[in-house]
C-alpha cells in the first residue's frame, strides 16, 4: 500500500513544481532577459518485489531554461557591432552637418574673402573696397574660430562620454563577478538550478557588450570569464578588473585608457580595438574629430603664413612694406600631467608650404629622447636639444635622470584654428602694390589672389581649397560609411535578437497549454491517493471481520 501512495505524492509534488513553475512563466513573459523554464521529469529508482520489478513514481530531474550559448554570443557581438557605429555615426554627422553648411563652412568665408581682394584689385585705393576686405578677413578669422570651437566641444562632450562608459563598464563587470560566485556556489549545491542568476549575468554580459566588444569562456563551475577583444581579462574566477580612464590636460584633450589588476601593473588599451561605444568614442575622438581640427588647422597655418609671406612682400597705401596681414600661429606643446618638471619643449615653424598636419609626441625614455609623428608612427631619436621635421623645429630640454618617462604632446595644427586672427586694422596698411609701385598699382593683391589656387601645401601638392575640401569629402565618406554600417548591423542586431527571443521567450498560448496538461495530470495523480486510500479502507474492513 505504502508504495501506491509514495508513487501518487510523488506525482503530485512533481506536477506542483510543474505548475508553479508553468506560473512564473506566465508571470514573467514581459520581464526584459527572463528565459523561459522547462521542467524535466525522470522516473524514481525502480523497486524489485518478489521478482516483479515495480516503479516507484516520479521526480523532478532539473528545471532547465531555454538557452542557446551561439545565439546568445552573437546578440552580444552584434549588440557591440550596433552601439559602436550608432555613436561613430552620430559623431560623424554632427561634424558632417558643421563643415559642409554653408552657413558654418570655412569654404564660404573663403570665398567672401577672395571676393573682397578681387574688388580691392579692380580699385586699389579705394577705402570702402579695404574696409570690406578687413571686415571679410574678420570674418574668415571668426569662421576658424567658430568651427574650432565647436568641434574643441564635441571632443570634450566624447571625453565626458567616455568617463560615463568607462564607470559603466566597472559597474557590470564588478555585477558579473559578484553573479558568477554566486552562481558557482549553487552549481556545487545538488539541484541547484540558478536559471534567474545566469539570466541576470547574461543581461549583464549583454549591457557591456555594448560598451565593449567581450569573449566569454564558460569555466567548470558555472563561472565566466570576460575578455576585452585585445585579449585583456575584464573578470575572471579571482574577480573583476578596473578600467581606468587617465584625462588630458585639456577637457578636449586626448584620452588615454589603461586596466588596472590587482598586485599588477596597468595594461594600456589606448591604442587597441576595443569595440562597442567605448571604441567607438575612442575611435571617433582619434580618426574623425582630432583629424578634422588638424587639417582645418593646416589649413589656417598655412593661409596664415603663405598669405603674410606675399603680403610682406608688397607695398602699403603709404608705400612701405606690408607687415603681417594675419597673426602668426605658434605650435602647442603639452607636458603630461605626470611629467617632473624639469623639462621643456616648444616647437616653431620654419616652413608652412612643408607641413604635414601631423602631431608629434616626444617622450623621455632608456636615456634618449624621441620624437613620434602621430600621423605615420614614424619614431626617431632626438641628438643635441633641436630637430627639424616637416617645416618645424622642435627644441626640447637634455635627458636626465629626473626626466625619465615625460612626455610631450606638440600640436602644430591640433588647436591652431582656433588662434587665427586679422593682424592689421588700419586699411592704409593692406600692401596691394608690388614693391616699389604706383599706389594705384594692384599687382601683389593679384598675386595673393593667386594663392587661392596655388599648389603650395603640403609640399606643394595642395592649395588652400584642396586642404578644407579634402577634408569635408573625408568626413562626408566615414560619416556615409558608418551610418550604412549602422544600419546594416541595427538589422542584424534585430534578426538575431528575433531568433533567440524566439528559443528563449515565453509563449502565453503554449504555457496554458501545459498549464492545463499538467492540472489534468494532478487531478489523475489526486485519485491515485484517493483509490489508494479506499483501497487501503477495504483491506481495514476486511481483516477486522
Amino acid at each position: 500500500m505504502s508504495n501506491i501512495f509514495d508513487v501518487g505524492s510523488s506525482a503530485l509534488n512533481s506536477l506542483q513544481r510543474a505548475i508553479s513553475t508553468t506560473g512564473n512563466n506566465i508571470a514573467n513573459a514581459n520581464t526584459d532577459g527572463y528565459s523561459r523554464q522547462e521542467v524535466e521529469f525522470a522516473s524514481r529508482t525502480t523497486n524489485r518485489i518478489g521478482g516483479v520489478t515495480l516503479g516507484t513514481g516520479v521526480e523532478i530531474s532539473s528545471i532547465r531554461r531555454a538557452y542557446d550559448q551561439f545565439l546568445t554570443q552573437d546578440v552580444q557581438a552584434r549588440t557591440s557591432s550596433s552601439g559602436y557605429y550608432s555613436l561613430y555615426s552620430t559623431t560623424a554627422e554632427q561634424i558632417d552637418n558643421l563643415m559642409a553648411d554653408p552657413a558654418t563652412s570655412i569654404s564660404s568665408a573663403m570665398d567672401q574673402f577672395f571676393a573682397a581682394m578681387e574688388a580691392v584689385a579692380n580699385s586699389p585705393t579705394s577705402q570702402p573696397e579695404r574696409q570690406v576686405l578687413l571686415s571679410e578677413a574678420g570674418t574668415l578669422a571668426n569662421r576658424f574660430n567658430y568651427v574650432d570651437a565647436r568641434l574643441s566641444e564635441l571632443a570634450e562632450n566624447t571625453n565626458e562620454q567616455m568617463s560615463v562608459f568607462v564607470m559603466d563598464i566597472n559597474q557590470h563587470t564588478k555585477d558579473i563577478a559578484q553573479l558568477n560566485q554566486q552562481i558557482a556556489r549553487l552549481e556545487r549545491t545538488p539541484g541547484g538550478s540558478p536559471n534567474d542568476l545566469l539570466d541576470q549575468r547574461d543581461r549583464a554580459i549583454e549591457s557591456l557588450s555594448k560598451l565593449v566588444r567581450v569573449d566569454t569562456r564558460l569555466q567548470e563551475d558555472g563561472s565566466v570569464n570576460v575578455f576585452t577583444l585585445s585579449g585583456h581579462r575584464l573578470v575572471s574566477q579571482a574577480g573583476a578588473e578596473t578600467v581606468r580612464l587617465s584625462a588630458a590636460p585639456q577637457p578636449d584633450g586626448p584620452v588615454r585608457l589603461y586596466i588596472s589588476a590587482p598586485g599588477g601593473a596597468d595594461a594600456e588599451i589606448t591604442n587597441v580595438s576595443l569595440g562597442g561605444e567605448l571604441g567607438a568614442a575612442m575611435d571617433v575622438s582619434k580618426n574623425i574629430i582630432d583629424r578634422a581640427r588638424r587639417d582645418i588647422g593646416l589649413l589656417a597655418v598655412g593661409l596664415t603664413e603663405t598669405f603674410n609671406t606675399q603680403h610682406k612682400a608688397g607695398d602699403t597705401l603709404n608705400q612701405v612694406a606690408g607687415s603681417e596681414f594675419f597673426t602668426s600661429i605658434t605650435p602647442v606643446a603639452t607636458a603630461s600631467p605626470l611629467n617632473s618638471g624639469t623639462t621643456a619643449v616648444s616647437a616653431v615653424i620654419d616652413d608652412a608650404t612643408q607641413m604635414t598636419g601631423a602631431s608629434y609626441q616626444i617622450d623621455y625614455t632608456d636615456s634618449v629622447v624621441t620624437i613620434t609623428n602621430l600621423l605615420t608612427n614614424a619614431t626617431q631619436e632626438i641628438n643635441g636639444t633641436t630637430v627639424s621635421i616637416d617645416g618645424l623645429t622642435f627644441t626640447v630640454s637634455p635627458f636626465s635622470n629626473l626626466t625619465d618617462g615625460d612626455r610631450f604632446l606638440v600640436e602644430p595644427t591640433g588647436r591652431a584654428a582656433s588662434s587665427m586672427a586679422v593682424a592689421i586694422t588700419d586699411t592704409s596698411d593692406i600692401a596691394a602694390a608690388n614693391s616699389g609701385g604706383n599706389v594705384g598699382d594692384n599687382r601683389n593683391m593679384l598675386s595673393l589672389i593667386a594663392l587661392r589656387e596655388t599648389n603650395n601645401l603640403k609640399d606643394g601638392t595642395k592649395s588652400v581649397y584642396d586642404i578644407y575640401n579634402n577634408a569635408v569629402s573625408q568626413v562626408a565618406v566615414d560619416t556615409r560609411s558608418a551610418r550604412a554600417n549602422a544600419d546594416t548591423e541595427l538589422s542584424l542586431l534585430q534578426s538575431v535578437t528575433d531568433r533567440r527571443d524566439g528559443l528563449t521567450g515565453v509563449n502565453l498560448e503554449e504555457e496554458a497549454a501545459n498549464l492545463i496538461r499538467y492540472q489534468q495530470a494532478y487531478q489523475a495523480a489526486a485519485q491515485i491517493i484517493t483509490t489508494a486510500n479506499d483501497v487501503f479502507d477495504t483491506l481495514l474492513r476486511a481483516t477486522s471481520r
